[in-house]
């Protein structure tokens, strides 16, 4: 029957299809496999169609464990999101770290040396050239898309541990060009709490506690700026935030005015860039003994709920905790195997992305 359908009507109807059914079509006729992993026009239509039907938001690892816990969450995820993932880059005895992601494609790296752009989905990955960086430096990571250019960014900032007075390196990838350059160095890393920049209007951003403020970077004109934080009373402002994020297409601050309180305030700008827009939308609860929690980290923001790493006096290893937005309620997510096990700096193992077929060039 495919071969009287017009060519034009089944890439309309593929452009609909969830990634795991696209995937498993690609078996069917060289054609149809060119069309889905090759064609990047329809690869950025299906990716545009997906996006704004909301359908594609996905929460991954890319550590072997079972991950069945998954679909006893009620998350609003498709199905190819409860499997497991085997990195095609992971080496014997290396720690794959996963930093951030954008449009499916996500940077990582393993025992942060070698650094790749990776479609989960796809199982495409592309080895980044060297940029440089030297271990025993602190380094800030962010990832982006340009719309304009159809060029994706990303900001690679090193800076060494304790080494006041001395800017950070800044260094940036082009995939137009295929090769890292140095910037201008930059004094916001130092003393910076964010590791890993939040993706919001093709800027990257992170937490300056220091400062009490957002350091954005725009990664078309590759400028800095700063951002203002809410202004929050009865308390040290720098001590208060602890966490950015972006919630619903908005950025998101964590505040956390005392460290027994066994909770946190979810401050939303509604406005981007428009310091009087900050919003206190939720304190949200994910101890009931604070006194043994000694650390807490918003990992996933979702509409109804936030989830977070809790660590404790008296556990080994961290747990999580599923805290709802609107009502004093907390979940444990009890898992079968500690996801958790094979890191060893402060960056999770999980991340959210949106599935795709895009790839690098």
């Amino acid at each position: 029957m495919a071969e009287h359908i017009p060519e034009d009507v089944i890439v309309k109807i593929f452009q609909r299809l969830p990634i795991k059914s696209l995937i498993r079509f690609t078996s069917l006729s060289k054609r149809w496999r060119f069309i889905i992993l090759r064609d990047r026009q329809f690869a950025t239509s299906q990716y545009q169609i997906a996006s704004d039907n909301n359908k594609s938001v996905c929460f991954r690892t890319c550590f072997d464990f079972d991950c069945e816990f998954f679909k006893s969450l009620n998350l609003q995820t498709t199905t190819s999101a409860l499997t497991n993932l085997r990195c095609p880059f992971k080496q014997p005895n290396c720690v794959v770290f996963l930093y951030s992601s954008c449009r499916g494609l996500v940077f990582a790296s393993f025992n942060s040396i070698a650094r790749y752009i990776w479609n989960p989905s796809t199982g495409f990955f592309k080895k980044l050239p060297d940029p440089g960086v030297q271990t025993e430096f602190q380094v800030f990571t962010g990832f982006g898309y340009i719309s304009a250019t159809d060029e994706y960014k990303i900001l690679i900032a090193t800076s060494k541990r304790g080494k006041k007075g001395e800017g950070a390196k800044i260094r940036i990838f082009s995939s137009k060009s295929n090769s890292w350059k140095r910037i201008q160095d930059s004094q916001y890393f130092v003393l910076s709490t964010t590791f890993d920049g939040t993706l919001l209007n093709e800027a990257l951003h992170w937490l300056r506690r220091s400062d009490v403020v957002i350091v954005a970077f725009d990664l078309a004109d590759e400028e800095f700026r700063t951002m203002p934080l809410p202004v929050v009373e009865d308390h040290y402002a720098g001590g208060y935030f602890r966490h950015l994020g972006d919630f619903g297409g908005c950025l998101c601050v964590f505040g956390q005015a005392d460290t027994n309180a066994g909770s946190m305030d979810l401050w939303v700008m509604r406005e981007y860039d428009a310091g009087n827009s900050w919003t206190k939308l939720f304190n949200l609860k994910f101890s009931d003994q604070p006194e043994q929690i000694n650390f807490v980290k918003p990992i996933w923001v979702m509409e109804t709920s936030t989830f977070m790493e809790v660590r404790t006096n008296s556990e080994r290893d961290p747990k999580w905790v599923r805290s709802y937005h609107k009502e004093e309620k907390i979940e444990e997510i009890h898992m079968k195997e500690n996801i958790f096990k094979d890191i060893r700096t402060e960056r999770e193992s999980v991340i959210g992305y949106e599935e795709s077929l895009l790839w690098l060039e």
